[in-house]
């Protein structure tokens, strides 16, 4: 259309597969009098269009970042409103029939900035919305916020996450196995400039009344660390993508990154990519989708800092340990992110985890037969129960697992000097 600006959300999921094979993708338009309206867009697998159908509300802005099919095969889009000039944004939520035909819609917002960024269906009938609130005059004021409504977009509860002295990141919502939710963001830990601050990754389990059941912070904190968006694995377990510094002070290189765990919060993997090397060159990951060989297909662009240079897309894809190179992983752990198992030094290795026949327990660092001669790694299981009593009689013992169910296990082994334990994996 002539006169327009178009501007797809900056999360990723916003083009999703339809119930009948074909694909719905959200978007928003600004036309030439800067008035911006939402849009649903069906083609087939051919990229022709089927329908599209564009929505106004009574806002100047009305912007759609993301979208779901619902169980009636209507759709929901969330996004955001700005009422006129100056004013504060607030959260969207819209409703439409299998046709794109819109059947209702709500706004949600208070005296700050609101943006609505993901949405699922809860199994009660309603919808669950994330994104996040700040305030525009008040410098690392950026909390993730969850709104929770009924089947006609109704508020039933509101909350908010995060560190209230430091920016954090906007919330991506999940549904638990049990009819609970999941919420994966990023809690700020400490400022660097104004529009800066390091993180962790931090998952949190909801009930149906929005209290937390637990909350988890992940691994090390990191520099201007943000998630784009959370998808289920064909497992069952979760992943997240995104980006981040890969130190906590230096502006270097932006790595995309992807972070596999298990719907009860603990790690199972975290890999960091780059295409573009150079000081301030940008890898951006947007969006992880996974594959029917049980590895994943990533896309975001890659941005050489490079005057008149534009960005590329860019597409990798990773087997099911999140490896863009055959065997990244050797020695993998499986605790908070740690490569050494969590605070362990780099004394034990547990590999490969997670495992499917065997599991190895190696110690390093040229450790003494003396020291762990008539010692035994004993391993329990995630109901605290023992599985085995294994004896070690050397630096590297072969734990056969086959015989074990699909799970997360625990070990503890003990040598003269000290106590390693931890958790592996096993996926059949």
């Amino acid at each position: 259309e002539n006169y327009h600006s178009y501007y797809f959300g900056n999360v990723g999921g916003a083009m999703v597969k339809t119930s009948d094979g074909n694909f719905a993708l959200a978007y928003h338009a600004a036309n030439s009098s800067g008035i911006a309206y939402s849009t649903l867009l069906k083609i087939d697998i051919n990229l022709d269009t089927i329908w599209k159908k564009n929505y106004s509300t009574d806002n100047l802005w009305t912007m759609s970042m993301n979208c779901r099919q619902t169980s009636d095969n209507g759709f929901i889009l969330v996004g955001s409103v700005k009422p006129e000039e100056g004013a504060f944004w607030d959260f969207l939520l819209l409703k439409t029939d299998s046709f794109g035909n819109q059947q209702w819609y709500n706004t949600y917002g208070t005296n700050l900035s609101e943006h609505g960024e993901t949405v699922v269906e809860t199994p009660d009938g309603g919808y669950l919305l994330g994104g996040f609130r700040y305030d525009p005059a008040v410098y690392h004021s950026l909390d993730a916020l969850v709104i929770k409504t009924d089947n006609l977009g109704n508020e039933e509860w509101t909350k908010a996450f995060g560190n209230p002295n430091v920016d954090d990141d906007m919330a991506h919502v999940a549904l638990a196995d049990d009819g609970n939710y999941l919420v994966a963001t990023v809690y700020g830990e400490w400022e660097v400039s104004p529009d800066t601050r390091t993180g962790r990754i931090c998952l949190v389990k909801l009930n149906n009344e929005g209290t937390v059941i637990w909350q988890k912070k992940i691994g090390p904190k990191m520099y201007h660390c943000n998630l784009r968006n959370i998808r289920e694995t064909i497992s069952g377990d979760m992943i997240v993508s995104g980006f981040y510094y890969p130190d906590t002070i230096s502006e270097f290189v932006i790595n995309g990154l992807l972070y596999k765990f298990t719907k009860e919060g603990d790690s199972i993997w975290f890999r960091n990519y780059y295409y573009s090397t150079q000081q301030y060159d940008q890898n951006l990951l947007y969006d992880v989708y996974p594959c029917q060989d049980k590895g994943y297909i990533a896309a975001g662009f890659a941005w050489p800092d490079i005057p008149g240079t534009n960005e590329k897309l860019w597409i990798i894809k990773v087997d099911s340990m999140g490896c863009d190179t055959a065997g990244c992983a050797t020695g993998t752990w499986i605790s908070e992110l740690s490569p050494s198992g969590g605070s362990q030094g780099e004394d034990l290795w547990v590999y490969p985890n997670p495992a499917h026949e065997y599991v190895i327990f190696q110690l390093i660092n040229f450790f003494p037969i003396t020291m762990v001669s008539r010692s035994q790694i004993l391993i329990t299981n995630s109901y605290g129960q023992p599985i085995a009593q294994i004896p070690v009689t050397g630096n590297k013992t072969i734990f056969d697992c086959s015989h074990l169910p699909s799970g997360i296990y625990f070990y503890q082994f003990q040598t003269t000097q000290r106590t390693y334990s931890g958790k592996f994996l096993i996926t059949r």
